[in-house]
């Protein structure tokens, strides 16, 4: 039993130095090494078997078993090994092309080890090192890759064991475990576990991963606590370092960067804030509110952003990082598209932490002073040009343009002395201007010319000071007549002195800017144009020999001068003013030899050349000799290439002939505007006084071809209605019935703004048809001519009643006719009846002429109305007597019929009698007046000798 025991105790020995090494399980080992381990662990492995399978039950059985485990997983680290090199060899071999099939990667297998200790479990459930015995199978499941068997074995091995080394390790893989599954809220209960023991190997990592399980979990307060509290710990930093193999630095930024990310995702600006009010002494305060601003930044969440920076500066707000925090908050707007925000705050900026703030003033000259007054410099600058370019480009620029002009003013009050300074100056009198400040503008332009004389805005500044007194003087309407002493003009001496009564003080101030402009800046490109503004003004003061002195140095100024053709034109035209008309004509022919190009110059020369000879005719009409005149406009009107003159002069010179009474010369010339000048503004009143003058000739057909040309060629001119009207006229007049009436249809179409003379058209339109006897169209014309007044009338439309009556007059003409055709024959009944119905119809027509009360046609139609009557009675006295009668009862019929027609004829004598009286009531005398009173003798004798004879009859 001893040899026994003691064959036991070597095999012990040998496996126990197996055990013993497996502290090296995956080390690398020499391969002559690796062989002899191999064969001594094997040789181990078959004594530890043999035991077992002799001493299945003894009280040593679990002691081999274990071994024996640890010698399985010896030998599954060895073997792993073995085939890692071959793997690496070949995985070699494949990345060099010697193998076409790309090698697996080998798996270590435990499953020998992990069976045997689950079946030492099983059999002694109660051995006393079962807790290593748990820690093996789940140490092996791990290495496997059985994770979740591996935690299952941790987890009974965190129940079961009382060893403090293997409660944490199980502690810590199982918060492993399932921080890398992402089992946040169970990975927080075993990290939690570990933080009970300071001096745990775990402690320092499962307080950084717990750190990241609460923010996984969303508890960024518990969170920021564990991160805080490691920045807070130096030693804890030290250690970690070690363990994660990060430096210090790092630690701490990362931790830094998490409390931000957290805070960023819990409560924002305001959480960090009411958190970190605390901890404002830290250091590491201020860079987590610098951090979670810029999270916020690059998650566009730029609100948030500057609420965080807000926060700073208000823990800091004498730091020299609060103004660099403000600095952000305007990148943070500008990001944001908020440019009006990110303008408050670079205000804000350049007030709290400019020059004159509280803040620079406990800020020593360096680094951070000089940056921080570029950047509020800067800012400034932006505010006012910014302002200043949306001015420019919006139509409502005004309060922009007022905005960059406080900008400015106090970027010089600020930053006098910045090389920027006479640029802002620059602007700010450019803003003065666009915004009609023009005393303000040139007194800026001034101040740029007077502060800084090296400056390249100098020359700008003194054209731009021109420009707004001109404005100035464009504007200002008072006129004081100030006397203003000009010193030294055109450099002529300083002493020298002109004396010019000016409009008021603002052409005082432009007129000396112009001549400084001269002394200062003589090789100007602008220099031209200044001094054309010069002369001008000078010109309009009527001081014209100062104005041509000007325009002469205008003219010498340079070959290539764009104002040089103006400025010869006006100084012929100072001679011309002068009555130097030899000189002026000199000077503008030589516009046209020097500048044949120059179109407009060379037209306007021209056209003061014809002016000239224009102003000479005109002289010769105020002599009183028209015929001259008339000569002398149609010759320039040939001569001249200046159309407007040459139209004018066309004009004068047919006026002027029709005033001479050359007629037929004056219609011709009239005649040749439209043909000579088709554009020109005249062709109308040409054509309408050709129409009038060849009217005044009877040449009736030449006036109306006038006429209608004037219609043709404009519809809407103020002459045309009438020239359509004499033009129809005219063709009536000269026998042209048919025109005639065409062109008076025309009238009625197109012109009713004359309701005299439209319902006139409309007459003449139907007297045409009336005396070609075509009554049916004649009777529609003369209706459409009632109709049309009566329109009139009902629009309160002013318009004479003679037309119409007239027109009525002869609708009752032709009823009349048709009266008159109806003969009392037999059928005598029928056409008694016809003629009846006539008599009625003619009598009521000629009734409505006589209510427009107008003398010639109620008298005329009272007339015909008697004429009417007698008419009727007299047909119906010679109608047919009834054959086979007796002379006597011939006689009795003859008799009964007179008794029959006579209270016509008395009707007829009523109504002349009754004409003849309101005639002599209104003092009218006309032909139908003379032929009542005819026909009142006429009829008294006829019924006087009738009733005689019937008397006699009687008698007998």
């Amino acid at each position: 039993m001893i040899l026994k025991n003691h064959k036991i105790l070597g095999v012990g020995c040998l496996i126990l130095s197996f055990v013993f090494s497996f502290s090296t399980l995956h080390s690398q080992e020499s391969p002559g090494h690796d062989i002899k381990q191999f064969r001594n662990l094997t040789e181990a492995i078959k004594g530890s078997e043999e035991l077992l399978a002799k001493y299945r039950d003894s009280d040593f059985t679990p002691n081999v078993m274990f071994q024996l485990v640890e010698l399985y997983a010896k030998r599954s680290v060895l073997k792993f090994q073995r085939e890692m090199l071959v793997f690496e060899q070949a995985e070699n071999n494949f990345e060099r092309g010697l193998l076409k099939t790309e090698p697996n990667l080998p798996r270590i297998d435990y499953s020998a080890a992990i069976k045997l200790a689950a079946e030492l479990l099983q059999k002694f459930p109660n051995v006393g090192f079962r807790d290593k015995v748990i820690y093996r199978i789940a140490y092996c499941q791990l290495e496997t890759g059985n994770g979740k068997k591996a935690m299952e074995y941790f987890d009974q091995l965190a129940e079961e064991t009382n060893d403090k080394q293997l409660l944490e390790e199980s502690y810590f893989r199982l918060g492993e475990h399932y921080f890398e599954t992402k089992a946040y809220d169970k990975a927080v209960v075993y990290y939690d576990r570990l933080l009970s023991s300071w001096d745990s190997p775990y402690f320092d990592m499962a307080l950084y991963k717990l750190g990241w399980c609460y923010y996984n979990v969303d508890d960024f307060s518990q969170s920021i606590g564990t991160f805080l509290f490691l920045i807070e710990d130096s030693k804890l930093l030290e250690r970690l370092e070690t363990e994660l193999g990060k430096t210090k630095a790092d630690l701490r930024d990362e931790a830094i960067k998490n409390i931000s990310i957290n805070f960023a995702e819990f409560g924002g600006a305001a959480k960090a804030g009411e958190f970190l009010k605390e901890y404002k002494d830290k250091d590491f305060t201020e860079e987590i509110l610098q951090h979670l601003a810029e999270i916020f930044k690059k998650r566009n969440f730029y609100e948030e952003a500057v609420e965080t920076l807000n926060v700073l500066i208000g823990f800091y707000p004498y730091k020299p990082k609060s103004a660099i925090a403000q600095k952000a908050i305007v990148d943070n707007y500008e990001l944001a598209g908020e440019k009006g925000r990110a303008d408050v705050e670079r205000a804000k900026l350049v007030d709290q932490y400019g020059p004159g703030s509280p803040w620079l003033k406990q800020i020593p000259a360096g680094k951070v002073r000089q940056e921080i007054l570029g950047i509020a410099e800067e800012f400034l600058y932006t505010l006012g040009s910014e302002a200043h370019e949306r001015a420019r480009q919006s139509a409502n620029s005004v309060a922009s343009y007022e905005l960059a002009i406080i900008k400015y003013k106090e970027f010089i009050e600020k930053f006098e002395f910045s090389d920027r300074a006479q640029k802002v100056q620059f602007y700010l009198a450019e803003c003065f201007y666009e915004t009609g400040k023009f005393r303000e503008a040139a007194e800026s332009y001034y101040d740029v010319i007077l502060k800084y004389p090296n400056s390249e805005l100098r020359e700008i500044s003194a054209y731009n000071q021109v420009l707004a007194y001109d404005h100035l003087l464009q504007k200002d309407t008072v006129i004081d007549s100030t006397e203003f002493h000009l010193f030294n003009f055109l450099g002529k001496g300083k002493t020298q002195k002109d004396t010019l009564n000016v409009l008021n003080s603002n052409q005082a101030q432009l007129l000396q800017a112009c001549n400084d402009f001269y002394l200062f800046h003589s090789e100007s490109p602008n220099l031209p144009e200044v001094l054309m503004n010069y002369a001008q003004i000078l010109y309009e003061l009527e001081y014209i020999p100062l104005a041509r002195e000007v325009y002469q140095k205008v003219v010498e100024h340079s070959p290539a001068n764009p104002m040089l053709p103006q400025a010869y034109m006006m100084m012929a035209q100072c001679d011309f003013k002068q009555e130097y008309y030899l000189e002026a004509d000199l000077l503008f022919q030589n516009v046209v030899k020097l500048f044949p190009d120059s179109s407009r110059y060379v037209s306007k020369a021209n056209k003061m050349i014809a002016s000239s000879r224009f102003k000479n005719a005109e002289m010769h009409l105020q002599k009183g000799d028209s015929t001259l005149a008339a000569q002398e406009f149609e010759k320039i009107s040939t001569l001249t290439a200046d159309p407007a003159i040459a139209e004018q002069a066309l004009f004068e010179a047919a006026l002027q002939y029709e005033n001479i009474g050359r007629k037929n010369k004056s219609v011709e010339l009239y005649e040749m505007m439209s043909l000579q000048f088709p554009g020109s503004h005249l062709i109308d009143e040409s054509f309408f006084k050709a129409g009038v003058l060849s009217e005044e000739l009877e040449n009736w057909q030449r006036a109306a071809t006038n006429y209608l040309a004037l219609f043709k060629h404009d519809p809407n001119s103020r002459y045309a209605s009438r020239s359509l009207f004499f033009a129809a006229k005219c063709y009536e007049t000269a026998g042209d019935l048919s025109k005639a009436r065409t062109y008076f249809q025309e009238y009625i179409i197109n012109y009713a703004v004359d309701p005299d003379r439209y319902v006139e058209a409309a007459f003449r339109r139907g007297e045409i048809a009336y005396n070609q006897n075509s009554l049916e169209t004649a009777l529609k014309d003369f209706q459409f001519v009632i109709d049309a007044h009566q329109k009139f009338v009902e629009q309160n439309i002013s318009i004479e009643s003679y037309v119409p009556a007239n027109a009525q007059f002869l609708i009752a003409e032709i009823f009349f006719k048709s009266f008159d055709k109806i003969k009392l024959k037999p059928p005598l009944k029928r056409n008694l009846k016809r003629k009846r119905s006539a008599f009625a119809k003619v009598i009521k027509a000629y009734t409505e002429a006589a209510k427009f009360k107008v003398a010639d046609w109620t008298t005329a139609s009272s007339y015909k109305i008697g004429v009417t009557f007698e008419a009727f009675a007299d047909a119906v006295f010679k109608s047919p007597r009834p054959r086979n009668l007796s002379d006597e009862d011939l006689n009795k019929y003859d008799d009964k019929l007179w008794e029959t027609v006579v209270p016509f004829k008395e009707k007829a004598l009523e109504t002349y009698r009754a004409n003849l009286k309101q005639a002599v009531e209104n003092s009218i005398e006309n032909n139908w007046v003379l032929q009542s009173r005819k026909r009142v003798e006429a009829l008294v004798n006829e019924l006087g000798l009738a009733q005689v004879k019937l008397s006699q009859k009687g008698g007998s």
